[in-house]
Parts: structure tokens; sequence; C-alpha cells
């Protein structure tokens, strides 16, 4: 009985503290601490080296050098939310973000139920072991590693989108959840690069769902949840965003 009222308690202390990451302020308290500890006092920030991958927009590193003090990470919430309810997701669900940038999207994903063993990053950026830094057209987890995988507004910093979306498929399980975001400016062309600083896919503007699914092409089997930039909208900032699942 001790035992049993033990983890209760451990449980309810859990929960309450998964909670509190749910609540962005407090989320961003946690991730900035955490920042400065490993980058102003451990000096562990690290960048990957593109001299050699010609997938990857060339200025991707200095444009999220200049954002990496978004800690809280709200907008990938549009995200986590669709992908934890979705049934087959679950706390024991194996879980990959891509580009996070920071800590603060992962700590996003254990306040909304994951458990923190089971979440890793990827990123061109690190400061902290929890983010492997690395390139998500070659990546070096092993196949069929992830339950779910979240791409939030990174495909549009591929050359090669079909081929990042490729070692997605590849690491993720069959039937795992995909979840991906690009980001929209409304504006054309040149307008648009100098508006978000960097070269959105390749040159490419995304407008619709279909769009993002089509990068994974037959593997694409149930589309949970998507959201496309209405005609009337185009000319507004905004966010495209599919969550489906995969099969191989």
């Amino acid at each position: 009985m001790k035992d049993h009222n033990k983890h209760k308690y451990k449980g309810i202390v859990r929960g309450f503290f998964h909670q509190l990451l749910t609540i962005d302020f407090v989320r961003y308290c946690i991730a900035r601490i955490r920042f400065f500890y490993f980058v102003r006092i451990c000096r562990k920030l690290k960048t990957f080296d593109l001299s050699t991958q010609k997938a990857i927009a060339s200025n991707t590193v200095f444009h999220n050098l200049k954002g990496i003090k978004d800690l809280a990470v709200v907008r990938s919430l549009a995200l986590i939310k669709p992908v934890t309810a979705i049934d087959k997701v679950g706390i024991h669900s194996k879980v990959l973000t891509i580009g996070p940038r920071t800590e603060g999207e992962l700590l996003s994903l254990v306040g909304y139920g994951f458990l923190k063993k089971n979440v890793r990053g990827l990123d061109l950026i690190s400061y902290s072991s929890w983010i492997d830094l690395g390139d998500m057209h070659a990546m070096s987890y092993p196949d069929n590693s992830f339950d779910v995988v979240i791409m939030g507004w990174v495909i549009s910093y591929s050359e090669d989108p079909v081929k990042a979306a490729q070692e997605v498929i590849r690491v993720a399980k069959n039937g795992a959840v995909i979840a991906v975001g690009v980001e929209y400016g409304g504006l054309p062309g040149k307008e648009e690069t100098k508006h978000l600083d960097y070269i959105p896919g390749a040159g490419r503007l995304t407008t619709e769902a279909s769009q993002l699914t089509d990068f994974f092409g037959e593997a694409v089997d149930h589309v949970y949840f998507s959201h496309s930039i209405d005609e009337d909208r185009k000319d507004l900032k905004g966010s495209v965003i599919a969550v489906f699942s995969i099969k191989k």
C-alpha cells in the first residue's frame, strides 16, 4: 500500500509540473534559465557545418541564431495540440522534433504529456544534450525509431524537401504521425524573402496543405488535420499545416 501511495503522489507531482510547462511564461522562464546555463556559463552553443550540405539553404543557421531568444516557442503548439488529440499517440510515444531551435518546444511536448526520455530534438543549432546536432536530410537515427515526428517551420529551409521527407519516413515507424508547418508571409517573391530574411523553400511559396503532403508522396496514409491559407487572406501572414500518418 505504501508503494502504491508513493507512486500515486509521484504521479500527481509529475502531472502538476507538466501542467506548469503548458503555461507560456513558466516554460519561458525554465528554458531561459537552462539556456543561460548551457550557453553563457558552459559555452555549449554549437552550429552544424553547412560547407558540404547542398540541401540546406545557406543562410539557415544565421537566420535561426537571430531568433534563438524565442524560448517559449508558442507557435509550435499549433502542431503539438493536434498531435496530442490523436488516439494512438500517447505518453509512451517516441517523439522527434526537427528544428526546435531551443528547448522550449521540447518542454512543451513534456507539458502536453510525453515522457522526457522519449523526446528528442534535432537541429543545425544546439546547446543542449536534449537536442542532437544534425541535418534533417541525413539523420543518424536508425530506421523505424519514432512514433511522432514534428517538423515545425523547417521544411522551408530545404533546397530538397522531398529528400527531407524521405528521411523522415525512414526514421519514422509504420503508422507514425507526422506534423509539418510552414510560415506564409503573404508577400510574393523577393518581398517574401526580404520579409522573412531567408529563402522560403528554395523560392517556393506554400499556401496549401496538400503541397506539404505531396513531399511525402504515397507514404501519406490518413490526414488528421490540415490548414491552408484562405483566398481572401493570402495578403496576410499565416501558417500552412498538415498532420497525417504514414504507411510503409
